[in-house]
């Protein structure tokens, strides 16, 4: 089947997509990457059988997904042996998840080193703020996905779309000033909140009181209570002039 990653074996069935509704399958898996807040992930217990575990997601400056594990879990001991994962995002609050677009990931899992630990504690803790307590204990850990395959479907009447990880992926290259700087540029934004909340609106979400909790290149996350949401930039930025400056164009301004 043309197009989907080697790492999923490819449906033996084939669908006619002229029969399907219209789908934009990286717009919806964009959304579940960015704004999702928990994952369900899955590795290989050592009795053969796939060991599936609810967690907390983070995308990392590339997108590349995130997660905590205590090292004395029991996934975090499966993966020590197969490093091999899949995570599915999906509208887990919503009465019928089937509905909804759905998002499967798969590739291996890589301990976060010591030289990145602080930077994405700190991000991660950002996006959930009662992680401040369990990243200090001493088997803390975190682990990045390094995606070697991705589906995502649409619901009932949308085929299931078969794209890489590339659509999604984010490029970094010439971006080690903003993101070095993303502290204090996210300090700037939050020192203005009725202009996060307009941009909010601005961006199709309800009002209240949001926060500007991460950046990229390629756009800004906000927080408004459990609720996340992806602003994307009108075009690609490195620096953090240059973040104002699309943030800028994007209110009209």
């Amino acid at each position: 089947m043309p197009g989907i990653d080697a790492a999923i074996t490819p449906r033996d069935i084939e669908i006619n997509p002229g029969a399907a509704a219209a789908f934009d399958p990286r717009g919806a898996g964009q959304v579940l990457l960015h704004e999702s807040r928990n994952a369900a992930l899955s590795t290989l217990d050592p009795g053969g059988f796939p060991y599936g575990v609810v967690t907390n997601i983070l995308p990392d400056y590339d997108g590349s997904p995130v997660f905590f594990t205590a090292r004395l879990a029991l996934h975090a001991r499966n993966i020590a042996a197969d490093d091999r994962v899949s995570l599915a995002l999906a509208g887990f609050d919503r009465p019928d998840a089937l509905t909804q677009p759905r998002m499967t990931l798969v590739g291996h899992s890589r301990r976060v080193g010591p030289e990145r630990m602080a930077a994405l504690s700190a991000r991660f803790a950002a996006r959930f703020p009662k992680a401040k307590l369990y990243l200090q204990l001493p088997d803390a850990a975190l682990f990045r996905i390094e995606v070697l395959g991705v589906t995502v479907g649409g619901g009932p009447g949308r085929n299931a779309a078969d794209i890489g990880f590339d659509a999604f992926r984010i490029d970094l290259s010439g971006a080690e000033g903003l993101i070095a700087d993303e502290g204090a540029v996210l300090a700037e934004l939050n020192a203005a909140p009725a202009r996060l909340g307009a941009m909010a609106v601005g961006a199709g979400a309800a009002a209240g009181r949001w926060k500007a909790i991460a950046l990229d290149p390629a756009g800004l996350i906000l927080a408004s209570g459990e609720r996340l949401l992806r602003v994307d930039l009108p075009e690609r930025v490195v620096t953090a002039a240059g973040f104002a400056a699309a943030l800028a164009r994007l209110a009209g301004g």
